[in-house]
């Protein structure tokens, strides 16, 4: 177990090394063994190494940190449950793919100590009121039925529908580290496919700035890059060994960086009721531009509910 506590500041150096090197061993070495024994290519292997490196640059804000009073992570945070129906969408980006949105239940749960939004769960593994740092969990959506993809479209590139195969949806696990300040919020997320999808990696940059507009309503701008390792980028946007063993062309992106930018709004209709959407734009790059089964330059996700607070 890790744990985090106050210290003299004479130590507090000393003790920050050793709270690092627990926390590395205990959430990123396992991530690392686990993408080491599923990937197949050096270069994806010497990026996921990396990401201990990557969190290791908040090492400075948890020197500052821990000198402030302590307390959970998620205080600042509404407590306790809320359900409600909501929606999830993305637009097509495949070749032929119409937008395609989903009703899905929501449950919404924030404690202390762990907490579900939506299709993510998470434990606080240590946070004050500057710095978190939380194990996750979530359903990544992207996903390709083949069955939606434009026979023509498809023809003209001498490809048929029955050389081609699904792309599944993830699950993935990992860990995330969160500044917040006064001119806004700093998150980085290392994300691992544990459901055996394209069992590549993920890591997430992202800065948002919450925006109280009145009592009622909030606004979160936010913008942010994602990179997406080359066992995740193939396997999404690449064409698969079986599909060249049918036939079709080889093509691998490889690794690829994907900003974004979304803005979420939060609007409370009564003590109880809470309306909540967000929507992220995502600007796709030329790698990804060239696959054969890419017909788009962008490509935009939703999320809107309407949830009751116990």
């Amino acid at each position: 177990m890790i744990s985090f506590g106050l210290v003299p500041h004479a130590n507090i150096e000393a003790q920050i090394d050793i709270q690092i090197r627990r926390l590395i061993s205990h959430i990123i070495h396992p991530l690392l063994r686990y993408s080491q024994m599923n990937s197949s290519t050096q270069n994806e292997q010497d990026m996921l190494r990396k990401i201990g490196c990557i969190l290791s640059l908040f090492l400075p804000t948890i020197a500052f940190a821990m000198e402030q009073p302590q307390r959970p992570a998620q205080s600042g945070k509404p407590q306790g449950l809320s359900v409600g129906l909501g929606a999830v969408g993305s637009t097509g980006i495949y070749v032929g793919e119409k937008t395609e949105i989903i009703p899905v239940p929501v449950i919404s749960y924030e404690s202390d100590r762990f907490f579900i939004r939506g299709l993510s769960a998470g434990a606080a593994l240590y946070g004050n009121r500057i710095f978190s740092v939380n194990a996750i969990a979530n359903v990544n959506m992207m996903n390709l039925d083949v069955g939606d993809l434009n026979t023509q479209k498809l023809s003209n590139q001498g490809i048929s529908k029955a050389q081609l195969e699904d792309r599944d949806r993830s699950v993935d696990l990992g860990v995330e580290a969160n500044m917040r300040k006064p001119y806004g919020t700093l998150s980085v997320q290392a994300l691992q496919d544990v459901g055996g999808a394209s069992e590549g990696a993920e890591l997430r940059f992202n800065y948002q700035y919450f925006w109280r507009i009145d009592p009622q309503l909030s606004l979160i701008p936010s913008v942010g890059v994602e990179w997406l390792s080359e066992k995740r980028a193939n396997y999404y946007y690449g064409i698969l060994d079986s599909e060249v063993a049918r036939g079709v062309e080889a093509y691998r992106p490889d690794d690829v960086f994907t900003p974004n930018v979304s803005l979420a709004a939060s609007y409370a209709l009564n003590e109880k009721v809470n309306l909540f959407g967000v929507a992220t734009h995502k600007f796709l790059p030329n790698k990804v531009q060239d696959s054969p089964l890419v017909d788009q330059n962008s490509q935009t996700n939703f999320f809107m509910a309407v949830n009751y607070k116990f």
